[in-house]
């Protein structure tokens, strides 16, 4: 057990000893109130979870009915942190109690009385065992009292109608076409808003959904703070001058398997049942005077949905044109919406149109702080809509059937002279999963580059300061292509230092896979007549590059 340094109980000693009797107990509190990390009210998008409920450690002097510590540590934090408490009761202890040590402390917990004792023995202090502190008892009863718990996410009334609407927006999956300059209005005429100006999110990988904007000059404001803000400061205070609703969606890491599967020279790969990615829908309210909500009032629960339902409508009405390009588009759709004050839902018309002048006015300020930049430009429209990029590792038995099959290649001199060797597990590879004739069209785009020179894992950061890195692939030409952005959690997951240690082990030297067979069982798992082209290539440090630290655009976590 740890005990009070001897000097330490020199100086407690010279305190003097009261003859009050202390009370002192720790009790987990409701996981939204915890210890603030700065003087933001802020509340959290996300909850935390269970087992991060927060403790309080309070200390009071019975006999003067007074707090003289409290402190709010994590439940994971030990017994140290109890007496920490008790140190600051003892020496400084809140205004108007003075410097003291007490003659008495009651605890309700056996554990800790003997822990306490054993800390305390040399300083004259009795611990003893009660059933119950009272006055602890009083003032935990005040703070929960106290404490209002926000209100649901969605309220009860409305929530079917609203996540009916969500799943279905998950189902078209409109960020798979639409970028966010891309402004699509929504004229609702209803519970005190105008017109709504819909941006989808998730092209770019990141987190998908749409933003409703309750303005057009929220929008164009947030834009512009957006590209002139410079400090991590700036884009926190521009992030929450946003007025806007907002969907968006939180789908959990899939455990993804280290290796590539088992390339068989005869036989067929064992079937595996396809999965659906699994989501969930996050909804609040940001708003300048308000900051951020991760929950929704009922007025506000019923113009998402109805502006959902619109989106949905429009989407399922264009999205072939709007594929295309984004022109001049509208629609107008009669939807039946919840009321406020019945059960009988009211019809409105909602009018829906595209808005492409905004669009390449928004797309312009993006342009424009490039040219400010200097930065070389990197493209991101390479790789086919709904493709499979997936790091791996290739046994070397399977580098050498690749290296002799009849698919297209880029072998390199240096994997050949390592390949006898074998060391390592296999040569780490980028597979790039998709359709038989996007594989095709990808394999022929890259021979058009001048095939794949290289990999590098560039630093970045995003518009909130997170550290980042981004997967960039330098083509024959010396194009840049962007194929991942990695968040510090995947930097730090077990899958990626892995792939990377393996990477030093084969000195560098990497692959690139293009494959077909996209869905059912193949995803992930192609089998070996489904790989239609192989490249052997070299990571290369980022100050090769020599581009710096980027910065990753759209990052929009709503985390706050």
């Amino acid at each position: 057990m740890t005990t009070l340094n001897r000097s330490t109980l020199r100086r407690l000693k010279k305190l003097k000893q009261s003859s009050a009797v202390w009370e002192g107990d720790r009790r987990a509190l409701p996981a939204k109130i915890r210890q603030p990390q700065d003087s933001s009210n802020i509340i959290p998008l996300h909850a935390h979870d269970e087992e991060s409920k927060p403790h309080c450690i309070l200390w009071v002097d019975g006999s003067m009915g007074m707090v003289r510590s409290m402190d709010v540590v994590d439940s994971a934090v030990g017994q140290e942190a109890f007496v920490r408490a008790l140190l600051q009761a003892i020496e400084h202890p809140q205004s108007p109690a003075q410097p003291s040590l007490p003659q008495k402390i009651l605890v309700c917990d056996r554990e800790l009385q003997f822990y306490l004792r054993g800390v305390l023995q040399d300083l004259g202090i009795s611990v003893e065992y009660v059933e119950r502190l009272p006055l602890i008892d009083e003032i935990f009863s005040h703070i929960l009292e106290s404490f209002t718990a926000n209100p649901p996410v969605v309220p009860e009334k409305f929530a079917p109608a609203l996540h009916k609407q969500s799943e279905h927006l998950w189902r078209n999956a409109p960020w798979n076409t639409l970028w966010d300059h891309q402004v699509i209005s929504i004229k609702l005429d209803h519970w005190d808003l105008d017109t709504l100006y819909a941006i989808v999110m998730g092209k770019m990988g990141l987190e998908q959904g749409v933003i409703f904007y309750r303005s057009e000059e929220s929008l164009v404001k947030f834009r512009h703070r957006i590209v002139s803000g410079s400090s991590e400061d700036e884009i926190e205070e521009t992030f929450l001058h946003q007025d806007c609703l907002f969907n968006l969606f939180e789908t959990p890491e899939l455990e993804m398997e280290d290796d590539f599967p088992p390339l068989p020279f005869r036989g067929k790969i064992r079937a595996v049942p396809a999965t659906t990615t699994p989501m969930k829908p996050i909804y609040g309210a940001l708003h300048p005077l308000e900051g951020g909500r991760p929950y929704l009032y009922d007025e506000e629960a019923i113009a998402l949905t109805v502006a959902l339902e619109a989106l949905n409508k429009f989407w399922e009405q264009h999205h072939k044109r709007l594929n295309a390009n984004f022109g001049s588009l509208s629609g107008t759709y009669t939807i039946y919406a919840p009321s406020l004050d019945s059960d009988v839902e009211e019809s409105i018309k909602v009018v829906v149109k595209t808005m492409p002048d905004l669009a390449n006015e928004l797309h312009q300020l993006v342009d424009e702080d490039d040219d400010d930049d200097d930065a070389p430009l990197i493209n991101e429209d390479l790789w086919p809509e709904n493709a499979l990029i997936h790091m791996m590792t290739i046994p070397w038995e399977q580098v050498d059937f690749l290296r002799n099959a009849s698919i297209h290649q880029q072998l390199s001199d240096a994997v050949t002279a390592i390949a006898p060797a074998r060391k390592g597990e296999g040569l780490p590879g980028l597979m790039i999963q998709t359709s038989r004739p996007k594989a095709l069209e990808l394999i022929e785009q890259i021979n058009e580059f001048d095939g794949i020179q290289s990999l590098c894992f560039n630093p970045a950061e995003d518009i909130f300061g997170n550290a980042c890195q981004l997967g960039l692939m330098v083509m024959g030409n010396d194009d840049l292509h962007l194929f991942g952005e990695f968040d510090k959690q995947t930097l730090n997951g077990e899958h990626h230092k892995r792939w990377k240690q393996r990477a030093k082990t084969t000195k560098g030297n990497v692959c690139v896979i293009i494959a077909m067979g996209i869905t059912g069982a193949s995803r992930g798992n192609p089998a070996p007549h489904h790989i239609l082209g192989y490249y052997e290539i070299k990571i290369i440090d980022d100050k090769e590059l020599g581009l710096g630290k980027l910065r990753a655009e759209p990052a929009f976590d709503f985390e706050f």
